[in-house]
């Protein structure tokens, strides 16, 4: 059995290798020395959230795409979704958060995954061999991810548990922006974010879930 979820309050910043921001000019804190977790914490939009939950339901994303830096735009990539002011409005921020990534990051090229997904893509604790990797849960159940201090890193890609004894599972929340930062960037070996997939496959659960990272 997983261990109970934390979802820390909103008022709560955590220290060490985690920050909570309130702004997007704010996620620059994922530059910092020893953070590899940085979210923006924007809320929900009601609206929006509803009309999402109904897609997720309703229809099967799978888009995997290569986007240029200078062509951030995946209206072409989406052309058989409804269309009106929702679709429009999650369009924006879709475009919106290529943009934020190219502009905190300096990407040339990006790839763009935006899937609906009905199983734990991956349910084990693990570190991603990239840079930075954006995570943007637009309806179910968001990532899962434990603070340093709560991970025994020797326990990473084997069998054993990652987990301390004891340790809260923490979980982001649906719209959070999170910037979750690898192995793969300068100075950041053995430092990766620890996080996994939440188990949806059992209760019946989708999720609908954009990443986004440098190539």
């Amino acid at each position: 059995m997983r261990p109970a979820l934390s979802l820390l309050p909103a008022d709560e910043t955590p220290s060490g290798a985690h920050r909570f921001v309130w702004s997007p000019e704010e996620l620059t804190d994922i530059y910092r020395d020893g953070v590899n977790l940085c979210v923006w914490r924007r809320g929900l939009d009601s609206r929006l959230a509803a009309w999402l939950t109904r897609l997720t339901d309703e229809q099967r994303l799978d888009m995997v795409v290569r986007v240029r830096g200078d062509a951030l735009d995946l209206r072409g990539w989406l052309p058989e979704l409804p269309g009106g002011a929702l679709f429009d409005a999650w369009l924006e921020d879709l475009n919106f958060l290529l943009r934020l990534y190219v502009d905190l990051l300096g990407a040339e090229a990006l790839g763009v995954r935006l899937q609906t997904l009905a199983r734990d893509m991956c349910p084990r604790f693990h570190v991603d061999r990239v840079g930075v990797r954006l995570l943007c849960t637009y309806a179910g159940p968001a990532t899962e991810w434990l603070e340093n201090s709560q991970v025994h890193r020797s326990a990473l890609g084997a069998s054993g548990e990652v987990a301390r004894p004891g340790a809260p599972v923490q979980s982001l929340a649906r719209f959070d922006v999170a910037l979750l930062k690898g192995e793969a960037w300068p100075g950041n070996t053995g430092n990766g974010a620890v996080h996994r997939s939440p188990a949806i496959a059992e209760d019946g659960l989708r999720r609908l879930l954009l990443s986004i990272e440098a190539i």
